[in-house]
C-alpha cells in the first residue's frame, strides 16, 4: 500500500511541476539540462519554422500564459513583443559579443561552441536568480554542460586546423561565429535573415569567387530552399552538404552536442579536413 501511495505521489509531483519556456532550441538544450529535474521545460518553436519572423499560434499563447518564466535571446522583433509580463520574461543577450551584419545583430552564436558558452552562462545566471534555492544543482549541471562545450570546442579547433579549404558558403549568413572562432571565411547566399533573396549580380559574384578560390562545397541549412545552391553547384561543380543551424532535433535523443557533432562531420567533409 505504501509503495502505491509513493508511486501516486511521484506522479502527482510530476504533473504539478511549474513550467519554463525556451523560445528556441539553442536556449532549450542548456535550460532543460540544468533545470529539467525541477521544472517542466518546453520549447516554444518546436517545429521547423522561420525563427526570424515567427508568428505565435494559439497553442503558443496558452503555454506562455501558463509558464513561470520565459527565456529568449531577445534580438528578433517578435521576441520583444511576446504577450508575457515583464517579470516573467528574461532576455539572454547580455554581454554577448554579437557580430553585426547589415542592420542586424547575428543571433547564431550557438553555431560556434566557443561563442555559445556566453549564452549558456546567461541561462545559468538567470535560472539561479529565479530559483536560488536550487542553485547548487544548477551549478553542477552548468559545469558539466560547460565541460562538454570545451571538449566540443577543442574538437572543432582540431578538425578545422586541418582543412584544405577555409571557405564556408552557406544558404544564409549563419556561420559567422564559426568562421571567426576557428579561422574560416563565411559567405552567405542571403543575409542573416534567410528570406533575403540574393540579387543576380550577387550570385554572379559568388560564382566568380567560388571558381577563383576553387571552392567545392555549398552548405544548405535544413528547412531552407536549396534552389540557389543547386544553381551554384551547376555553375561551379561544388557539392551540396546539409547542416542544421536551427538545432531542430532529428530524433528523440538529439541534443545540442549530437547535432553539432553531425554538423562538424558535414563541414569537415565539405572543407576537406582530416576529421578523426
Amino acid at each position: 500500500m505504501r509503495l502505491v501511495l509513493a508511486f501516486l505521489l511521484l506522479i502527482s509531483l510530476s504533473f504539478s511541476k511549474e513550467s519554463l519556456i525556451a523560445t528556441t532550441y539553442p536556449i532549450y538544450y542548456p535550460l532543460a539540462y540544468l533545470a529539467g529535474d525541477i521544472y517542466k521545460v518546453s520549447v516554444l518553436i518546436s517545429a521547423k519554422a522561420d525563427v526570424h519572423h515567427y508568428e505565435l499560434k494559439p497553442r503558443d499563447r496558452k503555454i506562455l500564459k501558463e509558464s513561470k518564466a520565459v527565456f529568449t535571446l531577445g534580438l528578433e522583433s517578435w521576441e520583444k513583443k511576446l504577450p508575457v509580463e515583464k517579470h516573467r520574461i528574461y532576455f539572454l543577450h547580455q554581454d554577448i559579443d554579437f557580430i553585426t551584419i547589415g542592420r542586424y545583430k547575428d543571433p547564431h552564436v550557438w553555431m560556434s561552441p566557443r561563442s555559445y558558452q556566453k549564452l549558456v552562462d546567461n541561462v545559468f545566471k538567470t535560472l539561479t536568480n529565479i530559483d536560488p534555492k536550487n542553485g547548487e544543482l544548477y551549478r553542477k549541471r552548468y559545469e558539466d554542460f560547460s565541460k562538454r562545450l570545451r571538449e566540443l570546442d577543442s574538437e572543432f579547433g582540431r578538425v578545422f586546423s586541418t582543412c584544405k579549404s577555409k571557405w564556408i558558403i552557406s544558404t544564409h549568413l549563419s556561420l559567422s561565429y564559426l568562421a571567426r572562432d576557428y579561422g574560416l571565411i563565411a559567405k552567405g547566399l542571403r543575409g542573416v535573415h534567410a528570406e533575403e533573396e540574393p540579387k543576380p549580380s550577387e550570385i554572379f559574384s559568388l560564382i566568380k569567387l567560388m571558381r577563383s578560390e576553387s571552392i567545392k562545397a555549398i552548405f544548405v541549412e535544413e528547412g531552407y530552399s536549396d534552389g540557389v545552391a543547386k544553381k551554384l553547384s551547376q555553375e561551379t561543380g561544388a557539392n551540396i552538404y546539409r547542416i542544421n543551424t536551427s538545432l531542430y532535433p532529428s530524433n528523440q535523443n538529439d541534443d545540442y552536442f549530437s547535432i553539432m557533432y553531425r554538423n562538424l562531420r558535414s563541414l569537415a567533409e565539405g572543407l576537406n579536413c582530416r576529421r578523426y
